[in-house]
């Protein structure tokens, strides 16, 4: 027997169904299936670099033809305890996951078979704070670091002061990927001051999330933490941790600010980007604005709803040194518009820059616009014309983003965003997949213009892009994304696009379902292998050869009124000889109706059989299911 996938999205009053079909296996089926060992470079930090730029440049074979050739599609598939928000990573052949239950695990890159398993204590509950954004509890969400100069995985748990309720406490662990072990001087209670002489914050783990992903920089393991659903009080805090056990700074995003300020750094998950020595770049959320305006290398205390470079001093401590904040911060932080939503990247010189502008930083949150500014100078507050933003363009909006964009270096230069929402507004809910294409104008500056976009629309909770290629060959990329229909995430997909739009539109090459993903968690790619975490306790590694049984190209749905139907045929081929004996579908909305041939059907290689599908709405949201 075989099984098929089909994911599907809507629209407002209408919905609007989109269906991939890719194969999968049941018990009764005999799939011919290799595996090969993982070759290439190591992914050892969110985003595979320290200027997250999503850009895999090293699956020399990871191509679009191979990846649509019917040999692509799941290696493996581990149950593991917990739901994964952290970034999976690779470091010599041992995938390191860990979850929300405070479990780490250590995996066979090629096999997928668990190498070593350790729980490191209680996870803490989010009653506790009455927020139920990530629940039923919060362990590990930070994507760790690895050193590989010693095999080292540093994270960040949130668990408590004793037993299982009552204060929380934040540890840095170290443990050796090869075997879990703790490494000497950790784990390490993360505690203290921000060291100010009026209004001293003291960090408190209760209120604390660590959402974004961690910088190994110096010696020094950095962490970013915001707010549990703004719950007071709350702040922004950078904690670093050296790598011998011991806090070396504790920096606070509004030092000296009485009440609750906020200006929490959470963004989705990003990681804390460096793009040079002794510096890292974040971005903030909601929290007070300064009163006047205020060049960039003169940052005031107040850095809610900004973009805020830090400089390690030589005491190891943390100064903020440059800022950007947009010239409407006040109303954004009216409105909840987080510009901290989205995470702060910088693209690489080789491929973006110019003369006059040759380090590119981008940032975009919920307001929709993307801010290109220039890394060496971020803007400050008001400092352009009329108390204008003093960057280098401003376009959009082109929705909401709880994610950040992702860069490749190939055909001119592309940026590409996944937005969740029309813009201005405090919540998500859909958006599309956005291609941008890099130019210089005629000024000499860098400049992005809308390319091309999804016809497909994403829910809210969908992913980051990355990008994977062999170095900036044209035709050997693909941008890969985490699919949801909505913030539960069931039902999700990981899908593949040719990074070039054609004629406005990008072209979905690949696409399978994963089971629940977990919002805004990214897949990680390491030796032509996509790497997948998921928040119903998966991890799953994509690669080739595998022989799928049956493969398909993808069907969309029209749009279509609530209460009324539609019909799209659907036709499969086989890859191999095999037998159908039933059709059904995971979502009574989409009904599979009879085939031809009908069933019990047998296929020769290469054989076709048609399936309608009839999709009839209940209500006006996104959805998706399995054929």
């Amino acid at each position: 027997m075989v099984t098929m996938s089909l994911p599907f999205a809507s629209t407002s009053r209408a919905r609007h169904a989109i269906a991939t079909l890719v194969a999968g296996v049941l018990a009764l089926s005999a799939i011919p299936l290799l595996l090969a060992a993982p070759a290439g470079a190591d992914v050892t930090t969110y985003g595979q670099d320290n200027l997250r730029t999503g850009w895999y440049a090293d699956q020399t074979t990871l191509s679009p033809g191979l990846v649509s050739g019917g040999t692509f599609g799941q290696m493996w598939n581990t149950p593991i305890t917990g739901q994964v928000y952290a970034q999976p990573l690779v470091s010599q052949g041992t995938v390191f996951v860990a979850t929300e239950t405070n479990d780490i695990y250590g995996l066979d890159a090629t096999s997928g078979a668990q190498q070593w398993h350790r729980n490191v204590g209680t996870p803490f509950n989010p009653n506790d704070v009455s927020c139920s954004d990530l629940v039923p509890s919060i362990g590990v969400t930070g994507t760790p670091v690895i050193d590989p100069a010693t095999n080292t995985a540093y994270f960040l748990k949130k668990t408590y002061n004793s037993g299982s309720s009552g204060v929380a406490a934040y540890y840095a662990h170290a443990v050796d990927v090869s075997t879990g072990a703790e490494r000497s001087g950790f784990p390490v209670k993360i505690q203290g001051s921000d060291g100010s002489a009026v209004n001293p914050r003291t960090f408190d783990a209760t209120k604390e999330l660590q959402r974004p992903g961690l910088l190994l920089l110096n010696g020094v393991v950095y962490a970013a933490f915001g707010g549990h659903c703004d719950r007071a009080n709350y702040t922004g805090w950078v904690v670093g941790v050296s790598t011998a056990g011991t806090i070396t700074a504790l920096w606070n995003a509004e030092a000296g600010e009485a009440g609750n300020p906020g200006a929490g750094i959470w963004q989705s998950g990003g990681g804390l980007v460096s793009d040079g020595p002794n510096t890292i770049l974040l971005s903030t959320g909601n929290g007070n604005i300064p009163a006047a305006a205020a060049p960039g290398n003169t940052p005031p205390k107040q850095l809610g709803e900004a973009v805020v470079r830090l400089t390690v001093q030589a005491d190891k401590t943390l100064k903020a040194s440059d800022f950007f904040m947009p010239y409407d911060a006040d109303v954004l932080d009216s409105w909840d518009g987080d510009v901290g939503s989205g995470a702060p990247i910088v693209l690489p010189s080789t491929s973006f820059g110019t003369a006059s502008v040759p380090h590119v930083s981008l940032q975009i949150g919920k307001q929709g616009y993307l801010y290109v500014m220039n890394a060496d100078d971020l803007g400050g507050y008001k400092q352009g014309p009329s108390a204008s933003d003093k960057i280098v363009q401003r376009l959009g909006p082109f929705g909401g983003v709880w994610s950040k964009p992702a860069a490749w270096g190939g055909d001119g230069g592309y940026v590409y965003l996944t937005t969740a929402s029309g813009g201005g507004q405090g919540s998500g809910s859909s958006g599309y997949m956005r291609a941008l294409k890099y130019g210089v104008d005629g000024n000499g500056k860098p400049t992005f213009s809308l390319a091309g976009s999804t016809s497909d629309t994403f829910g809210f909770s969908s992913s980051s892009p990355v990008i994977t290629s062999s170095g900036t060959t044209s035709g050997s990329a693909l941008v890969w994304v985490i699919w949801s229909p909505d913030g539960s995430g069931a039902n999700a997909q990981l899908r593949a696009y040719d990074p070039v739009p054609v004629g406005g539109t990008m072209q979905l090459r690949w696409s399978t379902p994963i089971g629940t993903a977990s919002k805004f968690t990214v897949p990680a790619v390491s030796g032509n292998r996509v790497f997948v975490g998921t928040r119903d306790g998966h991890l799953i590694s994509y690669g080739s050869p595998v022989t799928t049984p049956l493969s398909g190209a993808s069907t969309s749905f029209a749009t279509t009124t609530v209460g009324q139907s539609s019909v799209k045929q659907v036709t499969l081929t086989a890859n191999f000889d095999l037998d159908i004996s039933a059709i059904s579908t995971t979502n009574p909305v989409f009904g599979a109706g009879t085939p031809s041939p009908t069933l019990p059907a047998h296929l020769a290689k290469n054989a076709t059989i048609t399936v309608p599908v009839t999709f009839t709405p209940t209500s006006a949201t996104l959805t998706s299911a399995n054929l």
